[in-house]
């Protein structure tokens, strides 16, 4: 059983009630595959497909959905870890699939979208594209129902002033922590890999995600999910840790930050919920007394 700060419900279900609300799990995050579900009046959107359809099902289970939820798919990366799935999924389900320049020619069904141009999606969500520094065509997306906004960006080496400007006033953020410097540069890489991955088209460090999560605060951030993390140079503790301290001593101590996991779906996250201090308790398949610490660390 392990605690969790958050304004989310506590049942990982989602249980759908009456209100219109947009919300979102990271279903899995990291070099062994990627995706996260976001929906809005009961229309789901998948964004990434870096697992197989029977490890989607299974990670939708465990919020309460499944593969006929989904009624669209957004790729962000033309890398196997984010469109390993897509043939699969879209023999199981015949929905649109977006993607921008440079993606769509590698994920060939994708319809093309371009970067800025608003996509206008079923449930009234508004979806954009942009390009993010990478080593490959990479995009995070901005995704709004016209009150409430989220962002992704996964997989950049560093978050200039025009993304920044874009991601200024979402409420809620899922961020690429991929490593702890001193970590990897301490870690078992290779020299050029360490070179790269530290780079200006590599990974975002935790110090880097901090940054960012400072610079976003006082303009009504409100939940913040750290993504990607690499599993040999950084951890959910440390990821967490970092960022939280560092709200915490700017005054920001309310932003609810998660870590998301390779293996593990987050909690729902209700995006634009009031930022304030509560405790859920999550349970994995009903073992009460099982402590693990998962998506937050206090």
């Amino acid at each position: 059983m392990s605690v969790l700060t958050s304004s989310i419900s506590g049942d990982m279900t989602g249980s759908r009630g009456l209100e219109a609300t947009l919300r979102f799990s990271v279903l899995a995050s990291g070099s062994s595959g990627n995706a996260t579900y976001l929906e809005v009046e009961e229309r789901g959107l998948l964004i990434d497909a870096g697992l197989s359809c029977r490890r989607l099902r299974g990670l939708l289970a465990r919020i309460g959905r499944d593969l006929p939820d989904i009624h669209a798919v957004l790729v962000t990366h033309d890398h196997a870890d984010h469109t390993s799935g897509v043939r699969s999924l879209l023999r199981e389900r015949k929905v649109p699939l977006y993607a921008a320049p440079g993606v769509a020619e590698v994920v060939k069904t994708a319809t093309l979208a371009e970067p800025g141009e608003p996509l206008n999606l079923e449930g009234g969500i508004s979806v954009a594209f942009f390009r993010v520094p990478h080593d490959s065509p990479t995009y995070g997306l901005h995704l709004s129902d016209g009150e409430r906004s989220i962002a992704l960006a996964t997989d950049l080496g560093e978050v200039n002033p025009e993304t920044l400007d874009l991601l200024r006033g979402v409420d809620a953020l899922v961020l690429e922590a991929n490593h702890d410097t001193d970590w990897l540069w301490r870690g078992p890489y290779s020299a050029d890999l360490k070179r790269r991955v530290a780079s200006s088209r590599g990974h975002l460090s935790n110090h880097q995600a901090t940054d960012v999560a400072l610079a976003l605060a006082s303009h009504g951030l409100k939940d913040l999910v750290l993504a990607h993390l690499s599993e040999k140079n950084n951890s959910p503790m440390r990821a967490t840790g970092t960022v939280r301290k560092a709200l915490k001593d700017a005054g920001y101590g309310g932003i609810r930050v998660k870590a998301a996991l390779a293996r593990h779906p987050t909690p729902w996250v209700e995006v634009g919920q009031p930022i304030e201090e509560r405790e859920y308790v999550y349970k994995y398949g009903g073992q009460a007394g099982a402590a693990s610490r998962l998506f937050e660390v206090e």
